[in-house]
C-alpha cells in the first residue's frame, strides 16, 4: 500500500506509541519529498538524508536494514584503496631478458589499470600488456618461439594478451614461484609501460563505474594490507578498514568490489557514515572529487535535465543499477548547507522501463530539496575533460 505523508507528526507519533522503528525527519521536507519517495517504482528502499554540517540525520526510513547497494558499493572499494596507498601511486610493468635465449620476465607491481583489451587500450590510453611481448620479439628477431614467466601482473592479461598476440603455439607462459626473487633472474631490461596516478583510477572507477578497474583496485587493496585475495579476504579487509574510521559496519557484506553480486550488502546507515568521512577524512578527499554531478559528467551525465533540471549540478553522487536494483548515494546542494544521502531501492522491477521510473523518482525527491549554493559553499565543478587519464 502507498505511504501517506499528509500528516508527518501523526504518523511519528503513532509509531512512536507502537514502539516501530518509524520513519524519522528532523526537520519540514517539502511534501513532494515524500510523493516521490513513497512511488511505487522505489518498493520502499532504504533512505537516510543528514545535514552534512552539524551530521544531524534530517530524514531516515528502512535505513539500518542492509540492501543490495549495487555499484554504489564502489564508495566502500575506492576508499579502501585510498586509504591504503598514497593517492598519488604510479604502477609500472617491465619485460627482462634473462641469461637463457628465448627466456623473458614481465614483472609488475600489480597495476590495475593495465590492458590486454585494444578497445580499453585505445579508449582511454591504458597500458597495453601485448606492447610488452611485442617487445620481446623485436629485441632478438631470430626468435621464432618466447617463454614468458611472470610476476605482479593479472592472471586474465596475460591470458588475454596471448589471444590479442594470436601467437598461441610461439609463445609459453608460466608464473613465478612465490618464493622465487625475481632479480635473480633477470639482466637487461627491455620495455616498460606506467600507469596513471591512483588517484586518476579512482575518478575513472567513480566517474563511470567501472566494474573490472574496481574490483581491481579492491583486490589490491586486500593484498597491500595483508589479507588473502579471497572473497572472504576481501569483505574482512573493507570491513575492517571502513570501521576504522569510526563506520558503523554492522550487516556489511562484500563479495566483490564492483557491488555486481547480488549477495554484496550494506545498509544507508553504513553507507551515509562513510560519505561523512569522505568529507572530513583528507585522504578522501579523492572520492568527493570523483563522484558524477547530475547532468553534467560521469554516469549522471544524463539525468536531471528532464525530471528535476532545478538539481542540474546540485548533486554528486555514485550511481548504482543490478537487478531488482536501483541506488544513489552522495551529496546535495541545498543552499548553505550540503545534504549527505543514500537511497538503496532493492525491490524495484527487473525492465528497464521499470528501473528508468525508480531513478526518475529519486531524481525528482532530490529536485526538491536543492537549491544553488550562497557563498561560501564550493560548488561540485564538471570535469572539462573527462576522457584525459595520463599521468
Amino acid at each position: 500500500m502507498r505511504k501517506s505523508w499528509l500528516s508527518l507528526p501523526f504518523v511519528f507519533i503513532l509509531c512512536l506509541s507502537l514502539n516501530l522503528p518509524a520513519a524519522y525527519a528532523a526537520e519540514t521536507l517539502p511534501e513532494p519529498f515524500f510523493k516521490y519517495l513513497s512511488s511505487k517504482y522505489l518498493g520502499n528502499p532504504g533512505v537516510i538524508l543528514i545535514n552534512g554540517a552539524s551530521n544531524e540525520v534530517v530524514y531516515q526510513d528502512g535505513a539500518s536494514k542492509p540492501r543490495k547497494p549495487a555499484s554504489v558499493l564502489k564508495i566502500i572499494s575506492t576508499s579502501a584503496i585510498a586509504l591504503t596507498l598514497d593517492t598519488a601511486t604510479v604502477f609500472k610493468t617491465a619485460i627482462y631478458k634473462t641469461e637463457k635465449k628465448g627466456v623473458f620476465v614481465i614483472w609488475g607491481e600489480n597495476d590495475p589499470w593495465i590492458t590486454s583489451n585494444a578497445k580499453y587500450r585505445d579508449a582511454n590510453k591504458r597500458a597495453y600488456m601485448p606492447a610488452l611481448i611485442k617487445a620481446a620479439f623485436a629485441s632478438d628477431k631470430s626468435l621464432k618461439k618466447i617463454n614468458l614467466i611472470y610476476k605482479g601482473v593479472n592472471n586474465s592479461d596475460i591470458l588475454y594478451a596471448k589471444r590479442a598476440l594470436k601467437r598461441k603455439s610461439s609463445v609459453a607462459y608460466k608464473p613465478i614461484s612465490k618464493n622465487v626473487e625475481v632479480e635473480s633472474l633477470i639482466t637487461e631490461k627491455i620495455a616498460e609501460v606506467s600507469s596513471p596516478p591512483l588517484h586518476k583510477m579512482i575518478r575513472f572507477a567513480l566517474l563511470y563505474s567501472d566494474n573490472v578497474l574496481s574490483q581491481r583496485l579492491a583486490m589490491l587493496a586486500t593484498g597491500k594490507n595483508g589479507y588473502p585475495l579471497t572473497r572472504t579476504g576481501l569483505n574482512k579487509m573493507a570491513n575492517d578498514k571502513i570501521s576504522e574510521l569510526g563506520v558503523d559496519t554492522t550487516g556489511m557484506v562484500l563479495m566483490d568490489g564492483s557491488g555486481l553480486s547480488g549477495q554484496n550488502r550494506v545498509s544507508a546507515v553504513t553507507v551515509s557514515q562513510l560519505l561523512l568521512k569522505v568529507k572530513s577524512e583528507p585522504r578522501l578527499k579523492v572520492i568527493y572529487d570523483s563522484l558524477p554531478v547530475s547532468g553534467e559528467s560521469g554516469t549522471l551525465i544524463g539525468r536531471y535535465h528532464s525530471t528535476a533540471p532545478q538539481a542540474v549540478g546540485l548533486v554528486r553522487a555514485k550511481t548504482g543499477s543490478i537487478r531488482n536494483t536501483v541506488s544513489l548515494a552522495g551529496f546535495a546542494t541545498s543552499g548553505d548547507k550540503e545534504y549527505v544521502f543514500v537511497v538503496l531501492a532493492d525491490g524495484v522491477g527487473r525492465t528497464r522501463r521499470l528501473q528508468d521510473a525508480a531513478r526518475s523518482a529519486i531524481d525528482r525527491m532530490l529536485g526538491t530539496i536543492t537549491k544553488p549554493a550562497v557563498s561560501g559553499l564550493t560548488l561540485p565543478v564538471p570535469e572539462n575533460n573527462p576522457f584525459t587519464t595520463n599521468p
